[in-house]
């Protein structure tokens, strides 16, 4: 029974993780969304109006800091209004915000 309970709780945590609202943007006639990697976003979107980037931590061996990320930020537009934010996170990515200006 007690194998059953954990069983119904991970399945609806699975669930729950999964019906998440995934972000997407249009690029032309492609669509990027969340868990793209940077590479494929750029080859879609062109280059963008605006980069960010803040490098892992380093430790002072040269190591990169245990649980540090690269994270970049990247900005399309403003187009007709739309400003578009991207967020990576060690490549990958992890947000789309768009907002009008």
């Amino acid at each position: 029974m007690h194998g059953r309970l954990l069983l119904l709780t991970l399945l609806t945590v699975v669930s729950a993780t999964s019906t998440a609202q995934a972000a997407s943007l249009r690029c032309d006639n492609d669509i990027v969304e969340t868990g793209d990697l940077q590479d494929d976003v750029l080859a879609l979107c062109g280059e963008p109006d605006q980069r960010e980037h803040t490098p892992r931590q380093i430790d002072p061996d040269g190591y990169p800091t245990e649980g540090s990320v690269t994270i970049d930020l990247w900005t399309y537009g403003p187009d007709n209004g739309m400003v578009r934010r991207l967020r990576f996170i060690d490549g990958r990515l992890v947000n789309i915000d768009s907002s009008r200006h």
